[in-house]
């Protein structure tokens, strides 16, 4: 085989790794997870049905916005993942952390909108272990010179932040 030859098969077969690799990644790439984009309405059986791009949309009830803010959550949560899953650069533990974090953020909002105490703590809890896991992620990453300080410190407050809410939303329920 000549030259050419070689070279047009070993580019086929890097394009191809390379499609493959990025329709693995892709939400639902091999099966369908219910990752529709939530803009056009096409969301999973646990949202609320309705489209963010209807112009009524401002006049759906606080509970439906919070509840589609939660799937949103989820569905970033799946998608990351996902991507830790299959290697992918952008799917880092970091980055998991955090959007666990902002999904029991999602929730603990929507847990004080329908007064549901219980899961209202857990969530709380939930987010502070999520804020946890990304500081110590954070700081691993300082250590090895691939984080900045001042996301370590950004770490540092978001957790913080938590631990306070919790505090006090446990006080507003007279809970130790």
């Amino acid at each position: 085989m000549n030259k050419t030859t070689i070279l047009a098969v070993c580019i086929l077969f890097l394009f191809g790794g390379l499609l493959g690799l990025h329709l693995a990644a892709q939400p639902g790439g091999t099966e369908s997870r219910g990752t529709e984009s939530r803009a056009t309405g096409n969301a999973p059986d646990d949202a609320p049905a309705f489209s963010l791009l209807d112009p009524n949309v401002a006049e759906r009830s606080e509970r439906e916005l919070l509840e589609r803010k939660v799937v949103v959550h989820r569905n970033i949560v799946a998608q990351i993942d996902g991507l830790v899953q299959a290697g992918s650069r952008h799917g880092t533990a970091n980055r998991l952390a955090g959007a666990r974090a902002d999904l029991a953020a999602a929730e603990i909002e929507l847990y004080h909108h329908t007064d549901e105490q219980e899961k209202l703590l857990a969530a709380h809890q939930a987010r502070v272990e999520h804020l946890k896991e990304k500081l110590r992620v954070t700081v691993q990453g300082f250590e090895i010179a691939a984080v900045s300080l001042d996301a370590v410190f950004e770490a540092e407050l978001k957790l913080l932040d938590a631990l306070l809410e919790q505090k006090r939303d446990r006080a507003s329920l007279n809970l130790p």
